[in-house]
């Protein structure tokens, strides 16, 4: 019923907060979605206002903007057990920065220049794994997820009766993905961290999901001379953004290729820093990036690792290589990547390196601020943003390689 009581879009983004930009953003996705005028203008009943203030307090929780939709429409199979994985997230989120802070306190109450070097490398990577080792990465990651699914998984197939290993899944976000999209194969994820399995396994099960397995596994200690894990024990091998953070990555790669039968497969995704560029350009975001990198390597991972997977897979001795550059591009007709790719998965995760991109000596506070400023600035409506990331498929050889080292 109409009392007379009606917003418009701008009146209110005045009144709550939310700039216009997102209320239309919220409405695609279904979070907030008012009336329309015979002209196509939006317009908000008090209902509608009701519903924004709800979706803004679960949003302040850390919830992804689907899941938040799901919640108030009532769509949401099991609530609780939504509400529970995140709040596993937040906890786990909690225990994590408390040790970060503990440890960077040590380290600058340390007279010791190289002690101090050496806990700021040390906690970048335990700290700020950029695709989502850690869980406070899961928050961003819910919303990338659904935006880079198509792009990153969309030929990932695997077979009935198949059996695939993922290793560093981490808090399972890509494992729904896979294992929805391949219901009658068969997934062991694993990862070294039990505190990222056991919410990976929460999220699995919120998902309906009985297909996959979850176990505590280092790479570097794989193949296993007995059990489910040793020589060729998988059709399959798949890693997503895991051998950016590995200090030996051509041994892993091996030891991974002495997991799978002759003939099987590798899928690898990965990302690389140095294939970001924006509108407008600037040089400070280009300086808080090469922060990121640079602490990465320090640390001895490589945030540059995109476009170095066929040299690694090839000196693995992995066969029929085939990489492919999967671009995420976003202008100001894709407001969705906007928010959830721009802003909260790759400047959100630059901006989390500030403190040991500072406290070494990196950057300046002011100028690494003003390039966060920058990447933001990069997701207005006349902004471009774009990121490559690279996805390799290679096979075991069917007969061994020449004789060449394996671990």
């Amino acid at each position: 019923m109409d009392d007379g009581t009606w917003w418009t879009v701008g009146e209110l983004a005045l009144a709550s907060g939310v700039s216009v930009r997102v209320l239309r953003h919220w409405d695609a996705l279904g979070v907030v979605s008012p009336e329309r005028t015979p002209s196509g203008h939006r317009r908000y009943a008090p209902a509608h206002v009701t519903r924004l203030y709800r979706a803004m307090a679960l949003r302040r929780t850390g919830l992804g903007l689907r899941q938040i939709a799901a919640l108030l429409d009532r769509e949401d199979p099991d609530p609780s057990a939504t509400l529970r994985a995140h709040l596993d997230d937040v906890e786990e989120d909690l225990r994590r920065r408390s040790r970060l802070r503990d440890r960077l306190v040590a380290a600058l109450e340390s007279s010791e220049p190289d002690q101090l070097m050496r806990v700021i490398e040390t906690m970048t990577m335990f700290e700020q794994y950029v695709h989502g080792y850690r869980s406070e990465e899961s928050t961003r990651l819910a919303d990338q997820a659904d935006a880079l699914v198509e792009l990153l998984h969309g030929d990932t197939r695997f077979k009935p009766g198949e059996r695939v290993l993922e290793v560093g899944c981490g808090v399972g976000a890509q494992t729904v993905t896979l294992a929805s999209r391949s219901p009658e194969a068969t997934f062991v994820s694993a990862d070294i961290a039990p505190e990222s399995l056991k919410t990976a396994s929460r999220r699995v099960a919120a998902a309906g999901l009985t297909n996959v397995e979850f176990v505590e596994k280092d790479v570097y200690a794989l193949p296993e001379r007995e059990g489910g894990f040793g020589e060729g024990s998988f059709d399959h091998v798949f890693v997503c953004f895991l051998l950016e953070h590995l200090p030996a990555t051509v041994d892993a790669l091996r030891r991974l290729r002495r997991l799978v039968r002759p003939g099987g497969t590798i899928t690898v995704v990965e990302g690389d820093h140095g294939s970001t560029y924006f509108h407008p350009d600037d040089e400070a975001a280009r300086a808080a990036i090469a922060c990121q990198v640079t602490l990465q390597r320090h640390a001895g991972g490589d945030a540059l690792i995109g476009r170095r997977l066929f040299p690694l897979l090839h000196e693995a001795e992995w066969s029929d290589i085939a990489v492919t550059p999967r671009t995420v591009y976003v202008d100001g007709s894709r407001t969705d990547l906007a928010e959830s790719f721009t802003r909260r998965t790759f400047t959100a995760m630059i901006s989390g390196v500030r403190e040991p991109a500072v406290a070494a000596g990196l950057i300046d506070p002011d100028t690494f601020d003003a390039g966060i400023a920058a990447l933001r600035r990069t997701a207005e409506p006349d902004g471009v943003f774009c990121y490559t990331f690279f996805k390799a498929v290679a096979h075991r050889p069917a007969r061994p390689a020449n004789a060449r080292s394996s671990p």
